[in-house]
Formats: structure tokens, sequence, C-alpha cells
């Protein structure tokens, strides 16, 4: 890894959270275990499963979201990094972040 550090910043996981957050609560499928049971996607179905933040939290947790975290510099350079590496890496307690 080249750009920036070796851990997901308190920012880039607030994004993150926010975005998988509001995917969820527009009908996107769930991919937590636990809320596999109900997979349909209206909007009721999504409010009957509980909190988006709460499920989309479990996914980051569990690392089963498929997202690469854009670092660029200010040249125009960038990189791509797996989410689950930056996890990986992190100093992280139980799903927070506890640098920066």
């Amino acid at each position: 890894m080249e750009i920036g550090p070796q851990m997901l910043t308190r920012f880039e996981y607030a994004r993150i959270l926010g975005a998988r957050a509001l995917q969820i609560s527009m009908g996107a499928p769930v991919l937590a275990e636990a809320q596999e049971t109900k997979q349909q996607r209206t909007p009721e179905a999504v409010q009957e499963q509980g909190d988006p933040l709460l499920i989309a939290e479990q996914e980051i947790k569990k690392r089963l979201l498929p997202i690469l975290v854009r670092r660029t510099l200010p040249d125009g350079r960038y990189q791509d990094i797996p989410l689950s590496h930056l996890l990986k890496q992190s100093g992280r307690k139980h799903g927070r972040i506890i640098t920066n």
C-alpha cells in the first residue's frame, strides 16, 4: 500500500457506513447472515429487518462488502484498496475505529 495509512480512517469508515445504510434503506439486498431470512427488497421489509445503520455496521464487521476505497494524491494518482484489506490492517475494537 503506497497511499495513506494501512488502516481504514474514521472518515472512510463513516462514508462507507452511510453509503451502505442508504443502499439498505432504499431496498438493496442485505448481505449479513442474520438478516438473510427476510430477503424482500421493499422498503417495508427493510423497516421490519431493523435499523439500516446497524445492519450496515454488521456487514462491515463481517467483511461482507465488496467495496474499494480510492485514495487520491494531489497530483491525480490514486490507489484502489479493498475494504477487507484495510479492515485486516486496522486497529479496530468491536467495530469502532480507535485511531485518528
